[in-house]
């Protein structure tokens, strides 16, 4: 059994695809993609703490005022009238538990927010957070929906687990999988490759 979550498999498809920064710097080359397995702390970059700013401020009011007028009332407009937050949800393919937390969670459905630095529509048609779709089916959840900010408007992608095609997504798995086992050696978090099978993490929080 691996435990995956789906940041880590969101770093492997930059890493297969050799995706580029505004510099021309390869994202996640070999050692970045294996640091990141070995969960190496690194310092939170800018990007990564305004999309923390956002979260916090969409959800608890802190540091609205880091945000253009307008922009954390449309993205809470978007939200469920009642909802939980940080909603632990796992899902199994093959021998894969694939698990994490969701934003929100509220009636039928799940909410991720996330803020980019330019917003393109579908931009996370094929986030690996998506699975979680999967899992959140036994609390009666049907969509997991996407609120975006590009720091100007705010947007919102909304996936279907009866219609939403999970295949692509099951394929980066699989060549994630075998990449684990291809660098076996160099992987010193030993949590991934779960020997036990342990199903005990299926509370909710």
């Amino acid at each position: 059994m691996y435990r995956i979550y789906p940041t880590l498999i969101n770093s492997f498809v930059l890493y297969e695809q050799q995706v580029l920064d505004a510099q021309g710097n390869i994202l996640v080359d070999l050692w970045e993609m294996i640091d990141r397995i070995n969960r190496v702390k690194k310092p939170t970059t800018e990007a990564q703490q305004r999309g923390i700013d956002f979260e916090k401020a969409v959800i608890t009011g802190e540091n609205e005022e880091l945000f253009g007028e307008g922009i954390i009332e449309k993205a809470r407009e978007l939200l469920p009238a009642k909802y939980k937050t940080q909603f632990y949800t796992e899902a199994k393919y093959k021998n894969c538990l694939i698990y994490g937390f969701v934003d929100l969670v509220g009636g039928d459905r799940a909410v991720d927010l996330k803020s980019t630095r330019l917003y393109q529509p579908n931009r996370f048609e094929f986030n690996h957070q998506n699975l979680y779709m999967l899992g959140l089916q036994k609390w009666g959840v049907r969509t997991l929906d996407y609120i975006i900010t590009d720091f100007n408007d705010v947007y919102q992608e909304s996936y279907d687990v009866k219609t939403y095609n999970f295949t692509p997504l099951y394929q980066q798995i699989d060549a994630f999988v075998a990449f684990l086992e291809q660098h076996r050696k160099l992987i010193k978090d030993k949590k991934i490759f779960d020997k036990k099978g342990d199903t005990n993490q299926l509370s909710l929080f």
